[in-house]
């Protein structure tokens, strides 16, 4: 295994487990004063969900690290950045804490995984037609 292929696990793992915590924690979407849910209560699961899923798909490309992983974290990546407004609906007000908070951290999180992802899928392909052309 190479250095990047480590490099690559290790930061979309970190990344996936930033935005599982992140969702539970400091970029929780609103709650209403009397303890219900807002409408954008299931960006909270998504988010959490689409965190496992990255961090699952980085342990497997520890395991076996081929051009497929970075394009199925690439996918997870989008989903990330759409959750929240789009694939999900939240809150009208531009004062409540899912357009404050929960929203830009999934955009800057899904952005920094799908760059990692990009990145690696490039390393992979330029490889693969290097060992096509030797």
């Amino acid at each position: 295994m190479k250095k990047r292929d480590i490099a690559f696990g290790s930061v979309m793992a970190f990344l996936g487990v930033v935005l599982s915590v992140g969702a539970q924690t400091f970029a929780c979407p609103c709650v209403h004063a009397d303890g219900s849910a807002a409408v954008c209560a299931p960006v909270k699961t998504w988010l959490t969900v689409m965190g496992g899923v990255i961090t699952a798909l980085a342990g497997v490309s520890f395991l076996r690290p081929k051009w497929v992983f970075p394009c199925m974290t690439a996918a997870a990546s989008i989903l990330v950045i759409l959750i929240p407004g789009v694939i999900v609906p939240v809150c009208r007000a531009d004062t409540m804490r899912c357009r404050l908070v929960t929203g830009p951290t999934a955009l800057v999180l899904g952005v920094l995984t799908l760059a990692v992802s990009l990145w690696k899928l490039v390393l992979c392909l330029t490889a693969k037609r290097r060992e096509a052309g030797s």
